[in-house]
């Protein structure tokens, strides 16, 4: 058993043991509160009934402490089964990740799916049974965006970046339990489909400096304590004090007219403040030995002495003051008495001026963490996966590579193009593995790029803009056929290339929407172009015309893939040979569906 599936195992059978304890003391709190309240009320109706109004009190006093009491530790304990609840679900989807049973993961982070991409939609790195479906770990809305950015490549790294994330994400794998506490903290209930934007709109928003805030405030609690001891003493009378507290409660709204807003945005991101308040206080607390995630931890504190934790907590209390105004009736004395709206408003206003600049980069690296977690599972839960050697090079080795989602079903096979090979053809009859194994190409390299470990016993490549060409369909909106959207995409990749970006290409099965002449001759004058403009790649064919291009081209080679029959059956094997392919099976297949060939 691997070091993961023997952590994962245990932490389950740890946390269901606790969680069998955790409902039977649960149970046995639930029924003393029960019994606590009935001989509470039995007790005071005992006194009643013997007209002992002093012992009708004790016994109140004292059954109703014993159930505030029972009914705190009821309490705790729900929060503990909550919490383990989420201990359990995180270890099971740790085994779901190796297993490959992770395509059930509720989250696939579709919606980040974009048909102009250079590459997402082509190699599943979103959507169902995808590369985020296996390793999404965030939980909070920053991390989630960070990891999809991460996977998106939208600024492709240089060599110097790609080895500062590895360092990080083999520093988070070892921290198992670290990284499970801050999942944990982090996935209390959130705030649903709002958006955190209008959170950062509020924090870069120009703070509102009202003086009247300062000042007024205090010259009416004194006029209400005065208020107060006057009555106390009856030298006014108490319709006075009632009077005052009107026109406290009258000023209160008067000086805080946009708290209303405030109230409502807060409410709506209570709960994401308080994850981002647990996510900064274990990062804070927690010692990094590697560059970036020390580099990251430095900027949490400005560049100052400043605590990023502090500073969020101080805003979480003063949020969580704002749920008390809005719903709680003791708050509604407070304001009355001290005016407490006023001084809520002035302190959110004064943290938003301390802090609102800080706050997006705040939420920004804590995204950035979350998302390297996330990576980290890989190096975690496959051992046996190694991390890339970064050439500076363009070139391709990798000895023994798989694709990264299929487990224990993939098939390995090594390969490499580098000065002497630029582009390969790949052929072979249907469903023999070709497009798989270009998925298992290109989502080594974004593997690399981001830091991860590979799915091969050694890889090695250079750093390149992925681009593919490999599921094109009509989109009857635009009024585009799938042929035509597979030009367009075509054209992304020539534009890219003439850009003298460092092109790495993905093509499979291009121009089949077109006849067998034309498809030939625009691959050819295609392949022929895209190298010189000096990028490498993969195109897998049916085209076995095109192999001649070995002929006359010293930097392309021929691979396939075959197939082989038994009992009347076919059957695939999916390891890569050289040469180009001498079997087909597309009549078989025919056959095998019903299509009598004797008829003809």
């Amino acid at each position: 058993m691997s070091k993961a599936l023997d952590y994962y195992n245990s932490k389950i059978d740890r946390y269901n043991n606790k969680l069998n304890k955790l409902n039977k003391l649960i149970l046995q709190l639930s029924i003393s509160r029960l019994v606590i309240f009935i001989l509470g009320i039995l007790l005071a109706y005992y006194f009643y009934k013997k007209e002992n109004i002093l012992g009708i009190v004790a016994s109140l006093i004292i059954f109703l402490g014993l159930f505030l009491i029972i009914a705190y530790i009821h309490n705790e304990r729900i929060n503990e089964k909550n919490e383990t609840l989420i201990y359990l679900e995180v270890n099971k989807k740790g085994l779901s990740r190796i297993d490959g049973s992770f395509k059930d993961f509720q989250d696939n982070g579709e919606e980040f799916l974009d048909e102009k991409h250079g590459f997402i939609n082509d190699l599943d790195v979103f959507g169902r049974n995808s590369l985020f479906q296996m390793i999404n770990s965030t939980r909070t809305k920053f991390g989630r965006k960070k990891l999809a950015e991460i996977l998106m490549l939208k600024n492709l790294p240089d060599k110097s970046t790609i080895l500062e994330s590895q360092e990080a994400v083999e520093e988070l794998s070892k921290k198992i339990d670290w990284r499970q506490r801050l999942e944990v903290k982090s996935a209390i209930k959130k705030s649903g489909n709002k958006s955190i934007e209008e959170l950062l709109v509020w924090a870069n928003s120009e703070v509102k400096e009202k003086n009247s805030l300062k000042v007024i405030p205090y010259f009416f609690i004194f006029i209400t304590f005065i208020s107060i001891i006057l009555v106390l003493l009856k030298i006014i009378p108490f319709s006075f004090l009632i009077l005052n507290f009107i026109i406290n409660y009258a000023v209160v709204k008067a000086l805080t007219r946009n708290l209303q807003e405030v109230i409502l945005l807060f409410d709506n991101h209570k709960k994401d403040i308080e994850a981002y308040t647990n996510i900064l206080e274990l990062i804070e607390k927690e010692k990094f030995e590697s560059k970036l995630l020390i580099k990251l931890k430095y900027k949490l504190a400005n560049n100052t002495n400043i605590s990023a934790y502090n500073e969020m907590k101080a805003l979480k209390n003063l949020v969580d003051w704002l749920g008390d105004s809005s719903k709680n009736a003791y708050y509604l004395i407070l304001n009355v008495l001290f005016l407490t709206d006023t001084f809520i408003l002035r302190n959110i206003e004064n943290w938003k001026k301390e802090n609102g600049k800080y706050f997006e980069e705040w939420l920004s690296i804590m995204g950035k963490i979350e998302a390297l977690c996330s990576i980290s599972n890989i190096s975690f839960d496959f051992e046996e996966w190694t991390y890339p050697e970064i050439s500076e090079r363009k070139e391709l080795e990798g000895i023994e590579i798989a694709h990264p989602m299929l487990g224990k079903r993939a098939i390995s096979n090594s390969f490499k193009l580098n000065n002497n090979s630029k582009a390969a053809l790949i052929t072979g009859s249907n469903m023999s593995g070709k497009s798989t194994f270009l998925r298992t190409i290109g989502l080594n390299l974004l593997l690399s790029y981001i830091g991860a470990k590979t799915y091969s016993k050694g890889f090695k490549c250079g750093i390149f803009n992925i681009y593919t060409c490999m599921r094109t369909t009509d989109n009857l909106e635009e009024s585009i056929s799938s042929f035509y959207a597979e030009i367009l995409r075509i054209k992304i990749l020539i534009d890219a290339a003439k850009r003298g970006e460092r092109v790495f290409f993905l093509l499979d099965e291009i121009f089949k929407g077109t006849n067998s002449k034309d498809r030939h001759e625009g691959a050819r004058v295609l392949i022929n172009q895209l190298v010189e403009n000096g990028s490498i790649g993969l195109v897998s064919t049916h085209d076995l015309e095109l192999c001649d291009l070995e002929k006359t081209k010293d930097w392309i080679r021929n691979y396939n893939f075959q197939e082989y029959y038994k009992d009347n059956k076919i059957y695939f094997d999916y390891k890569l040979r050289e040469g180009r392919s001498k079997t087909q099976n597309a009549v078989h297949l025919m056959k095998l569906a019903g299509i009598n060939f004797k008829e003809f």
